[in-house]
């Protein structure tokens, strides 16, 4: 009987989680068809009567989540990158409102307050393939982290469906974790593709990618970013408001230079930016040069 009851709390469980959205308009497709997969599982379960065969239950439900509910269609919502404030945390704009946004399952060196080996190599790989361009957002579980920032998968186009090669080739969090510009990292109840970073999180340490190439002193090959330097150099000095923003200006002129313009510099105050830097190592890896004044 225990067995049996702590079966029926996982299938109340799950229903949960999978209507919890129902009344949102963007997601009533999905969850049409999270309750017609629910509706059949029921109905399976129904027809094994005896307690005596829990087990074969807890198989039934098993398959349920492999063959029904990772191919039933995701929820997304469309927004633009507006910011990066680091490897693993951007701003996105969502119908005209900006929201802060924590990448869920991985963890990119700090590149903000403080300089971790790598951090600025994630920043500027994120910098590169998000700000400015049009993502699609998948909620997990959670809404928020404790900081009021959105937890969220980033996918760079909707995936046609959930399998190993759209989430290695469309999902944001699983490209930094290939790549090895993050670890990863996740925390219960937002674990839906845990399984799968593992996977890309072994690849990336077993070909020596990104900050796994750390103890040789060496970045990946899979990027153009310089040669890191030792991690026994003293940390470069960071240039950051209160949120953690940039201070150090890039700005390309007419002639097509790259030129970062430092806080305090002649021309730093009129100088309208086209990106922001934190640091003068970020700025000279991105292919800027100091302003003469």
């Amino acid at each position: 009987m225990k067995k049996f009851i702590t079966f029926f709390t996982l299938i109340i469980f799950t229903f949960t989680l999978f209507s919890q959205s129902l009344f949102d308009i963007t997601s009533i497709e999905s969850n049409i068809e999270r309750l017609k997969a629910y509706e059949e599982i029921v109905e399976q379960l129904n027809e094994i009567e005896s307690e005596e065969n829990d087990l074969k239950k807890l198989d039934l439900y098993d398959k349920f989540f492999e063959e029904k509910l990772l191919k039933i269609p995701i929820s997304l919502e469309k927004g633009v990158v507006t910011r990066v404030i680091d490897g693993d945390t951007v701003e996105i704009e969502i119908d005209g409102k900006i929201y802060k946004t924590r990448f869920i399952g991985i963890d990119t060196p700090e590149s903000t307050t403080k300089i971790e080996p790598f951090g600025l190599e994630a920043s500027l790989f994120t910098t590169k393939e998000l700000l400015g361009k049009t993502v699609y957002l998948e909620k997990d579980v959670s809404e928020t982290d404790r900081y009021g920032r959105l937890l969220r998968y980033i996918w760079l186009e909707p995936p046609n469906e959930i399998n190993d090669l759209e989430i290695r080739t469309k999902m944001f969090n699983a490209i930094l974790l290939l790549n090895g510009f993050a670890k990863i990292s996740t925390f219960p109840p937002d674990v839906k593709y845990e399984e799968y970073f593992l996977t890309y999180s072994k690849e990336a340490q077993d070909n020596n990618l990104g900050l796994w190439a750390l103890s040789e002193k060496l970045t990946s090959d899979a990027t153009n970013f310089a040669t890191l330097t030792d991690t026994s150099t003293p940390t470069q000095k960071v240039y950051v408001d209160t949120e953690g923003k940039g201070l150090i200006k890039g700005n390309i002129n007419s002639k097509g230079e790259k030129i970062y313009h430092m806080p305090g510099g002649l021309y730093y105050e009129q100088t309208i930016p086209e990106i922001w830097f934190k640091t003068e190592q970020e700025a000279q890896s991105a292919g800027f040069r100091k302003s003469k004044k």
